[in-house]
């Protein structure tokens, strides 16, 4: 039997999968632009980003977007330099479950 299917069907380790997520969830972002407390967060798929653990994206009502991460230090570093050096960034649009995402 394989190791996925000892830690229980694909639903349940989907379910862990976002339990670990959830748990976290910063409980607000400070806007970068205004210093405004943003409660309304969502997570963003980090499969492929290596070291990364979790990223998530708030938006303020200035219209400032706000990241944070965790994960291992240089991977979050890294992650945030491209930010920095990304002056064109375009958000796609992703699910609040974090299933789905579409590019803009």
């Amino acid at each position: 039997m394989g190791q996925a299917k000892q830690r229980g069907t694909q639903a349940e380790r989907m379910a862990q999968a976002r339990a670990k997520i959830e748990a976290g969830r910063p409980e607000k972002l400070i806007c970068n632009g205004c210093k405004a407390d943003v409660t309304d967060i969502h997570p963003v798929d980090t499969r492929g980003l290596r070291g990364i653990e979790a990223i998530w994206v708030g938006q303020c009502e200035c219209g400032q977007t706000t990241f944070a991460a965790s994960g291992e230090p240089k991977a979050v570093e890294a992650f945030f330099f491209a930010l920095s050096e990304n002056t064109e960034l375009t958000l796609g649009s992703q699910s609040k479950d974090g299933e789905t995402h579409e590019t803009a």
